[in-house]
């Protein structure tokens, strides 16, 4: 082909191309520059459990930032996903009992930490040390982290950042940024606050990400405005790639106003859920991830020793009594009967098949404290009983233990309050004063050291 047909041929094309890549790249001109075509994306996400710590609770290997890949080119739609940027929801008194059960959360009291109350809390309850919430990684490992007890909470997890400069079908990884992250959660007798340490290592960083900015901060959906908050720069710690590497760690103080506790206002509860952000900032582009969540409940019992207070609530209580424990034998085997063999070892004899609450998440006990009527009759029932069964025991030093305590909802008189409940649901049995006395002494100590308000779920557990 040769001529004016070639030439118009050649020009045809020279137009279509053009107007190919003024379609798939929008302002670029014929001769595409691929620097100008491209774009910074940056990717950070927040990962935990088993496939991304190791046994000793340190990133697995193949989190951990590296320079090997860098510029290497890669499919745009091989980028790592990242993590959602989501609000927290509040979570009601069920709702964190529900979370607690799906996740197997507890924890279990010795009753004897409270043979000689002493009103010292430090020594009823241990925090969580740094090394030991990276060293138990199997729970603090876990997305829902772990509660130690109601006032200690930890989670640890790896923050991976990477940036990139894409066109629109390839990229190139040009930074990368990884770190452990240990989070330390404190609830208090004596205070409606909530503390967070926040400890940050193993760091590793490339290219760009090397001068980066690392940003912690939480924020807390409360049950209602004003529920609980943190104001600059209690909210959030910000500092460089080099400051972390240096420092390591920041806290971060969120509070619950309210009045002086007071029988006239009730408990005042609140309830707030934490949401913890990460804002990685490198070659000018801030990107979010979403962190662990859990929440609190916030409390002004006048009836407690210590009238305010802050707990961690997606977990169950047990308060244990033991069977070899010589000071409160007699009531441990009492409560082992009616919890596993109700039918043949409790009176009252009942004509159902009988079972006691108290010993498993499905069927919890409840604390029962404003109706001081119904804790009179759940006693009167039991001793009717003991009075049958044991004529007087009380002249022969001993005492009507009942279970479910008098002090529960799932007392003894439970018939009398509520609908279809038969009577009978519970065992009353005449034993040794002294040790019937010595277990009412660590409950009512164990109540007020756990913040077991009116209302408040929980569970006995029996060593045997």
């Amino acid at each position: 082909m040769t001529g004016p047909l070639r030439r118009i041929r050649t020009g045809l094309l020279m137009v279509t191309s053009a107007l190919l890549v003024g379609t798939l790249l929008p302002g670029a001109a014929a001769a595409v520059d691929a620097d100008t075509a491209e774009e910074t994306v940056g990717v950070v996400r927040f990962l935990t459990g088993p496939d991304h710590l190791t046994t000793d609770g340190k990133p697995a290997p193949e989190l951990v930032a590296g320079i090997a890949d860098k510029g290497k080119r890669i499919p745009r739609e091989k980028l790592p996903t990242p993590t959602p940027d989501t609000q927290a929801t509040v979570t009601t008194a069920d709702e964190a009992r529900a979370i607690a059960r799906e996740d197997g959360a507890r924890y279990v009291v010795p009753s004897e930490k409270f043979a000689e109350p002493t009103g010292d809390f430090e020594a009823f309850y241990d925090g969580i040390t740094v090394q030991e919430c990276r060293e138990r990684s199997d729970l603090s490992g876990r997305p829902q982290g772990w509660i130690k007890n109601h006032f200690a909470y930890c989670q640890i997890g790896v923050i991976a950042a990477e940036q990139y400069r894409c066109t629109w079908i390839f990229c190139r990884k040009i930074g990368s940024f990884s770190a452990r992250v240990t989070h330390i959660g404190t609830g208090y007798q004596g205070l409606r606050e909530i503390d967070w340490h926040v400890y940050v290592d193993e760091i590793v960083a490339s290219g760009v990400s090397n001068g980066g900015m690392l940003t912690v901060r939480a924020e807390c959906a409360g049950s209602s405005s004003g529920a609980c908050f943190s104001q600059p720069p209690f909210d959030r710690v910000t500092q460089s790639v080099q400051q972390w590497r240096r420092y390591e760690d920041g806290v971060l103080y969120f509070t619950s106003p309210a009045q002086p506790a007071s029988p006239a206002l009730g408990e005042q509860v609140k309830h707030g859920t934490f949401q913890f952000k990460y804002d990685f900032t490198a070659a000018g582009r801030t990107y979010t991830s979403d962190g662990p969540e859990t929440s609190a409940r916030f409390d002004s019992a006048w009836y407690l020793p210590n009238s305010t207070g802050s707990i961690f609530d997606r977990v169950d209580p047990y308060l244990r009594y033991s069977l070899s424990d010589p000071e409160v034998d007699e009531t441990a085997q009492h409560i082992y009967d009616a919890q596993n063999h109700a039918d043949t070892q409790t009176y009252p004899k009942v004509n159902y098949t009988k079972t006691i609450p108290g010993d498993s998440a499905a069927d919890p006990l409840h604390r029962l404290f404003h109706d001081s009527t119904r804790r009179n009759q759940n006693r009167a029932a039991a001793i009717s009983v003991c009075r049958a069964q044991w004529p007087n025991y009380s002249d022969n030093g001993k005492d009507c233990d009942e279970y479910p305590f008098a002090t529960t909802y799932e007392g003894s008189a439970r018939d009398q309050y509520q609908a279809n409940e038969p009577y009978g649901r519970f065992s009353a049995r005449a034993l040794a004063s002294g040790d019937n006395q010595e277990a009412g002494s660590r409950l009512g100590a164990w109540y007020g050291a756990d913040r077991i308000l009116d209302g408040d779920a929980f569970y006995v557990d029996i060593a045997e």
